[in-house]
């Protein structure tokens, strides 16, 4: 681990912090969590051992305290970074401090008993129907570029897929017959099915035997011949669809259609249970956060009964 050498190998206290890091790191590997958790693990330890030589704090996990865990946070703090960086953080650090628990290296964890900090909670505002609609006259299926956007936007509307999976999503996961796509590459390596409906499927159609053809390979892939097709990149993904938002007018990134399929389907008296599914989350916590968009929305539209100016006025 980067930077772990220089706290000290060993000392009287117990296992040092570079060894212990290392270590689960490992199990966290062992254990199946994913590439990229492990790495956020790996790059919260960083910062974690950085505080640690900067603040002079312990160089065992046992001589840990509650203060200890403080001058940490007050050092993430210090540091500017967003309130939900320093949530990760607290999270991500504890997480760690749990597992050395579990290893019986300490005898309790220091974190116990020291609260986390509140994460913001944002009001996204899912698309309107008209929002919609600009987007996908943006697309003209006369066009590869454009019969493929217009498959991307619908399937990101009518599935509620992460960016992630729908790219990284295989022309075998894909069942037109049946309206099903199979997410393989879910979070937390967490598969599932979803459902589409005749519109996705409809462009679905055209863009697989007018432009991409049924060979093996990623379902969404560039149109630039000279390149040769190959599997979209995180970046030319966002890129494309701020691209299509811009002509249109309408504010776009992949999570708001992930946003947009959860309030419209709540309002149309979806069940919980349902969106969680779909969703890909594995607890109903982020499905009330969209429900909470939907709910401030019903009460901006009932202010307009009981609005005291309103009342005033009509007296």
């Amino acid at each position: 681990m980067l930077g772990m050498e220089t706290i000290a190998t060993q000392g009287p206290d117990g296992v040092d912090l570079a060894s212990s890091g290392r270590s689960y790191l490992l199990a966290c590997e062992v254990e199946g969590k994913t590439d990229r958790t492990v790495e956020a693990y790996r790059e919260t330890l960083r910062q974690f051992q950085r505080a640690c030589l900067e603040r002079g704090l312990p160089g065992q996990p046992v001589a840990f305290t509650a203060v200890h865990i403080y001058e940490f946070l007050h050092w993430v703090r210090d540091r500017g970074v967003s309130i939900g960086t320093r949530h990760r953080r607290y999270r991500e650090t504890r997480a760690f401090f749990s597992w050395c628990l579990r290893m019986r290296m300490i005898s309790r964890n220091p974190f116990e008993g020291i609260p986390n900090v509140r994460p913001e909670v944002k009001v996204i505002q899912p698309f309107t129907q008209n929002d919609v609609k600009a987007l996908l006259e943006q697309c003209d299926p006369e066009t590869a570029y454009g019969c493929r956007n217009g498959a991307i936007i619908m399937t990101f509307l009518d599935t509620g897929v992460r960016s992630s999976e729908l790219r990284l999503a295989d022309f075998n996961d894909l069942d037109l017959a049946a309206r099903r796509l199979h997410i393989r590459h879910g979070k937390g390596r967490r598969q599932r099915v979803v459902a589409f409906s005749n519109g996705p499927a409809a462009w679905l159609e055209r863009y697989v035997a007018e432009y991409r053809g049924d060979e093996d390979g990623p379902l969404i892939m560039t149109v630039r011949p000279e390149l040769g097709a190959h599997r979209l990149n995180p970046s030319h993904l966002g890129t494309l669809l701020y691209r299509i938002g811009a002509a249109a007018g309408v504010r776009v990134h992949p999570h708001r259609f992930r946003h947009t399929f959860a309030t419209w389907a709540i309002e149309a008296g979806a069940r919980e249970i349902d969106v969680q599914y779909l969703l890909g989350h594995s607890t109903s916590v982020m499905v009330r956060r969209y429900a909470a968009t939907y709910n401030a929305e019903k009460a901006a539209n009932a202010h307009a009964v009981f609005s005291p100016a309103s009342l005033l006025g009509a007296h």
